[in-house]
């Protein structure tokens, strides 16, 4: 979501919002002279519970229940007296937006109110532009956000950005939906893993505790996806198995759990199961992408180890990146 604040020292209303890559940070208005500082700060809160809203229903498939127009005109023309209480998301926006509305109407001249009414339109266009798979500005934010449908195009665009460098594809962090990134990611680094098991001759997972020693690195994501029995692709769409690690963890972040009983730990001393997940519940989303782009390098690592190891003159010996890419593919594409 945008993140609004107040800086009183500029005077000014200041927006922010993630991009996968780091923060994005504009200014949206300057606040009226001698206007309480509180009511700055008021403004900037509804701002940021607007967008929270907003991208909530991005999340969630709803944006086309957003009525744009009615916020806006919410914040331009607000009701009296705030009384009703929200039954709905729907509600919840046009009740926050009429808040707002309020507060803004109370601000001295028309230039402060006019901003804020047109930084709500420019949310609201930026969640539409990302429910269209156009994540560019305002827009890349989506990056962050876990859906649960995955759009052929971004799928296809996560595919090709691993295709032109699997070993260095970190643009589906900045590019690419989640979900749509983790589902291409986790099918190359099954492939890198499958690949190198047969090349040094050790069983899967020992691929990953060998790129673990090598670089003394905690490959925890890539561990988990390719642990015997977590899932397998000949049975198991990878679409729902990147879906059920992201539904995990977006259920731990809000404090929720479904257990199966099979699959929980055992009981602690309250007698209680312990159920873990294995990517930040904060940001679930990259967290994995990350996680698998990390497996494949660790691949790369425990492959190159190998050949060097092979060799009798490792001076001699091809460019190794580019002979395991180019085997990558093959490999990929072969399946």
């Amino acid at each position: 979501m945008t993140s609004y604040a107040h800086d009183p020292t500029a005077s000014v209303i200041v927006a922010t919002w993630p991009t996968g890559g780091g923060t994005v940070a504009t200014r949206i208005a300057r606040v009226p002279r001698n206007w309480e500082a509180v009511h700055a700060r008021r403004v900037a809160g509804l701002l940021t519970r607007l967008s929270a809203l907003l991208w909530s229903a991005y999340a969630e498939d709803e944006v086309g229940l957003i009525r744009g127009f009615r916020l806006v005109e919410a914040v331009r023309v607000p009701r009296f007296p705030l009384v009703d209480p929200p039954e709905s998301p729907e509600d919840d926006r046009d009740r926050i937006a009429h808040a707002l509305g309020h507060i803004v109407s109370v601000a001295p001249g028309r230039v402060f109110a006019d901003a804020i009414v047109g930084e709500v339109r420019a949310e609201i266009d930026a969640v539409a532009e990302a429910d269209l798979g156009k994540l560019t500005g305002r827009s890349a934010q989506a990056v962050t956000h876990v859906r649960i449908g995955i759009p052929a195009e971004q799928l296809a665009l996560a595919h090709h950005l691993l295709h032109d460098d699997p070993l260095e594809a970190w643009r589906l962090l900045t590019e690419v939906e989640p979900a749509a990134a983790a589902t291409a990611a986790l099918r190359w680094l099954r492939a890198a893993a499958t690949h190198v098991s047969s090349v040094v001759g050790h069983p899967v997972a020992d691929v990953v505790a060998l790129a673990e020693a090598i670089d003394h690195e905690d490959l925890l994501v890539a561990r988990h996806v390719l642990q015997p029995g977590f899932g397998d692709p000949r049975t198991v769409d990878d679409t729902e198995l990147v879906r059920d690690l992201l539904q995990e963890a977006v259920l731990a972040g809000r404090g929720l759990f479904v257990v199966c009983p099979d699959d929980a730990g055992r009981p602690d001393d309250t007698g209680h199961r312990m159920v873990r997940t294995v990517l930040d519940p904060a940001e679930p989303g990259p967290c994995l992408v990350e996680g698998l782009l990390r497996g494949i390098q660790g691949c790369f690592r425990v492959y190159t180890d190998e050949l060097t190891a092979r060799a009798t003159d490792p001076a001699s010996l091809p460019d190794q990146r580019l002979r395991f890419t180019a085997e990558l593919r093959r490999v990929v594409f072969s399946a």
